[in-house]
């Protein structure tokens, strides 16, 4: 059975994404990651952490 899910909740959870990508890309959070002593894959990590929550989404929408 498909979930059918309102078109403004949708919006929020795509904003909600935005939101995050924003906090770990855009703001002192960068400092934390990108400091010398943190793991060489940790933005592989971050960026798939988001890719994969947009594929859920995207998955949850159909």
């Amino acid at each position: 059975m498909a979930m059918t899910t309102e078109p403004g909740r949708r919006v929020e959870r795509i904003l909600l994404l935005v939101m995050l990508a924003l906090l770990l890309f855009a703001t002192p959070l960068v400092y934390w990651w990108a400091q010398d002593d943190s793991p060489w894959y940790l933005i592989y990590l971050l960026w798939f952490i988001i890719i994969a929550l947009t594929a859920w989404l995207q998955y949850r929408r159909e």
